[in-house]
């Protein structure tokens, strides 16, 4: 199998939070050089001198994280999701690829991403595939292109199954760091009365409202621009964030705000060991949460107002 490898430069003062992200995209396939204390850790074996002088002319100022991808694991995706959560958490990188050409590691993943299921209505399918619909399901179609969000992932699928326990005619919803758009576009096609779909990334917000055109769900939902809730001053009876721990944490004194007295919140990118830390957070701003899913060590959850 053709694999990916990607290499992440970032400074050693963001590594931990670095290698936490990219440990998402693959729980057991990176590692990690640093060479920061190098010289401090061979005293303990011996001589500098003993030491190799390529080896001690290493950067010890930054550090190189190196995530391995099948083809089966979407490495495009895994790209936009790396790319989205080191902007939203200002980390400085630099990121590269290797073992493939580009044509390969952005096309190839195609061949494995299939229509399916999620939960009782929805057919999340590739605009490239065709599912033949004999039981009436609602058909969501995504190209997520260069963007976070196909649907595979187990975050955004634990997103999908959760928002159909919520959404009524009445939602009126905001989906912070919209990614591809698949949940905003979810959340219209179960019947929402309104979206407003935010994120950083520029990129990301064009193939969302692509996919929105795409779905005919462009009357319902608006997507913008913008960093986190920023800008964002209305009240909301759903609210969904796709991202990881830290980032859901920062957001959490902004839900005061913005959700209304009965809405849900529904996060996930939550790692399962950071799910207490999530939690303690949502309880500090006044919400308790009501429903958890878990996925491949992944959590999902649902909180309301206590």
């Amino acid at each position: 199998m053709h694999w990916t490898e990607i290499i992440v430069k970032v400074n050693i003062a963001d590594l931990e939070i670095a290698s936490a992200i990219a440990q998402m995209v693959v729980p057991n396939g990176i590692y990690i050089e640093d060479y920061s204390n190098l010289e401090k850790e061979v005293e303990e074996f011996g001589p500098v001198e003993m030491i190799d002088d390529a080896l001690l002319e290493k950067d010890k100022e930054s550090a190189l994280i190196h995530v391995y991808i099948n083809p089966e694991e979407n490495p495009a995706e895994a790209l936009a999701f790396l790319f989205e959560r080191y902007s939203s958490e200002k980390i400085e990188n630099q990121i590269s690829t290797k073992n493939v050409n580009d044509e390969d590691w952005a096309n190839n993943w195609k061949k494995y991403f299939k229509p399916f299921e999620v939960g009782d209505k929805i057919v999340v399918k590739p605009t490239w595939e065709h599912y033949e619909n004999t039981q009436g399901k609602i058909i969501l179609e995504i190209d997520p292109n260069m963007s976070f969000g196909s649907g595979q992932h187990e975050t955004t699928r634990l997103c999908l199954e959760m928002i159909q326990r919520y959404v009524t005619q009445d939602t009126q919803m905001l989906d912070i760091g919209t990614g591809s758009g698949i949940l905003a576009i979810e959340a219209a096609l179960l019947g929402a009365k309104s979206v407003l779909a935010i994120d950083i990334d520029a990129l990301s917000v064009r193939i969302a409202t692509e996919n929105a055109l795409l779905n005919n769900v462009n009357d319902k939902v608006i997507i913008c621009k913008s960093d986190l809730s920023t800008g964002v001053n209305s009240k909301y009876n759903l609210i969904t964030a796709n991202i990881v721990a830290d980032i859901i944490i920062r957001l959490s004194v902004d839900l005061q705000r913005l959700l209304d007295n009965d809405g849900i919140f529904i996060a996930s990118g939550i790692i399962d060991i950071r799910e207490n830390d999530v939690t303690v957070a949502l309880d500090q701003v006044g919400l308790k949460v009501i429903d958890v899913e878990y996925k491949n060590g992944w959590v999902a959850l649902a909180a309301k107002r206590k």
